[in-house]
């Protein structure tokens, strides 16, 4: 059975990221999955990026990642949304504000022949994020 990026794109947010099921992404991640926009040292594969997904929930207490546009191009998905949550730690080498965030990004997710996604891009409004925690004027 072919799987449609697009759904597996909203699994990826809805299910692991919002659901805080990272169990989710071995079943959405290839083994050799790339994320580009992640720390270095970030291993490949789902546990690299479940290891970006801990560092966000606990910089960020109750983050969702809400969904506004979803389109294809070929192979990839790219996906544009805002993540909310409280700043209660340490993002972007900015101490907890306790401050309440919305960080605009877009994010682009290639997917394989398997149905599995290979590679991870993202664009982010950080100047926008370090403005509302307090860090730039």
């Amino acid at each position: 059975m072919s799987r449609d990026p697009v759904t597996e794109t909203r699994r990826f947010w809805e299910e692991a990221f919002n659901g805080r099921d990272v169990s989710v992404l071995d079943d959405l991640i290839a083994d050799d999955y790339r994320n580009h926009a992640a720390l270095p040292g970030t291993p490949p594969g789902a546990a690299g990026q479940a290891a970006v997904f801990e560092r966000i929930w606990a910089a960020l207490a109750g983050a969702r990642f809400a969904i506004e546009h979803v389109a294809v191009d070929g192979d990839t998905v790219i996906c544009t949304g805002t993540m909310s949550g409280t700043h209660a730690g340490e993002l972007l080498g900015v101490p907890a504000s306790g401050r309440r965030v919305e960080w605009r990004m877009c994010h682009l997710l290639r997917f394989g022949a398997d149905g599995r996604a290979v590679e991870h891009s993202a664009i982010r409004d950080d100047a926008g994020l370090l403005r509302q925690m307090g860090a730039m004027p």
